[in-house]
């Protein structure tokens, strides 16, 4: 048997507002043994026609992905689910960075796209960004920091559409 390739996936499902929701989302991931690398849930304005949401990545087979799509959309508690590889143009990541030094435009500048990049506090040698852009560009600054030993603490989460 060969050895599929693993890739970063992401959901994005609308949901009904009732309890143990984005739990039975949770609880589908780790019935097959797929960890969840983020998860971020909310729920919706009164004009819009579902009553919450959640952004989901993982990291698995296309296989294994497949597998989840129909899991998932099998839920009573799922409305819709959309499937997006990780390098979609449709998601934005943002992370909000514990640094130890002022960060320069070459510190973050992305490849093909730019990046926010703002700093909301100082604070003793300690510099707290928000950073945002493509999932696969800031992942890229966020390892080239950490690699340099600037990271001293990371809050992180993927959105879409």
């Amino acid at each position: 048997m060969s050895e599929q390739k693993k890739h970063h996936w992401a959901f994005r499902t609308h949901l009904v507002d009732r309890a143990g929701a984005v739990t039975s989302i949770a609880s589908a991931f780790s019935n097959e043994d797929i960890s969840i690398d983020t998860l971020v849930a909310c729920k919706s304005e009164k004009q819009m026609q579902t009553d919450g949401g959640a952004i989901i990545t993982f990291y698995c087979t296309e296989e294994e992905k497949d597998m989840m799509v129909r899991k998932i959309r099998r839920l009573s508690k799922v409305k819709e689910l959309y499937e997006h590889p990780y390098e979609s143009h449709s998601l934005r990541k943002s992370a909000t960075i514990k640094v130890t030094r002022r960060l320069f435009p070459c510190d973050v500048a992305g490849e093909k796209t730019f990046l926010t990049c703002e700093l909301v506090k100082e604070d003793k040698g300690v510099f707290v960004y928000f950073l945002a852009g493509s999932p696969y560009e800031l992942d890229q600054i966020l390892k080239k920091l950490g690699n340099a030993g600037l990271i001293k603490d990371m809050v992180y989460s993927v959105i879409g559409l």
